[in-house]
């Protein structure tokens, strides 16, 4: 068996997570669903392969929604259930989506670009007070796992 995550994923779980994916990007004012792309294919291991820790989280997920009656269905039971298979399922769906060429277009985002900085430009960050929000807010974070 291959050290790959892709490589761990049966026609069945490509066809739930295509379900679940539809649910979570569905066609809407000009952008198409997350099937119309395809990202239940090369997309999907794609992203597995730059993000190996997601598989276990999304095969768990898309092997216990295996029986739902559709791709609502299954979302709803996951995120209720088993909300890190769900975010697992969720973040792989949409960076597979908005990894692909036509979303971009349709976006108006040309990919990253080179820019670089122009010395009056070095510190603009500092005007108008741009940073005091979050300064006020105070620090945030994830704590990560031990």
């Amino acid at each position: 068996m291959s050290d790959e995550p892709a490589s761990l994923l049966l026609k069945r779980d490509r066809e739930v997570f295509a379900a679940i994916a539809d649910v979570l990007i569905p066609a809407a004012e000009g952008m198409p669903s997350a099937t119309a792309l395809g990202i239940e294919g090369e997309p999907m291991d794609h992203v597995l392969a730059l993000r190996p820790e997601l598989a276990n989280d999304l095969l768990r997920g898309l092997r216990a929604a295996a029986g739902a009656p559709d791709g609502a269905a299954a979302a709803e039971r996951l995120n209720r259930e088993d909300p890190a298979a769900m975010g697992a399922i969720g973040l792989v769906a949409s960076a597979a989506y908005y990894m692909q060429p036509q979303v971009w277009k349709l976006l108006g985002y040309p990919g990253q670009t080179h820019r670089p900085v122009r010395p009056e430009e070095e510190d603009d960050f500092r005007e108008n007070d741009l940073l005091q929000p979050v300064i006020d807010r105070g620090p945030i974070y994830r704590p990560t796992p031990d």
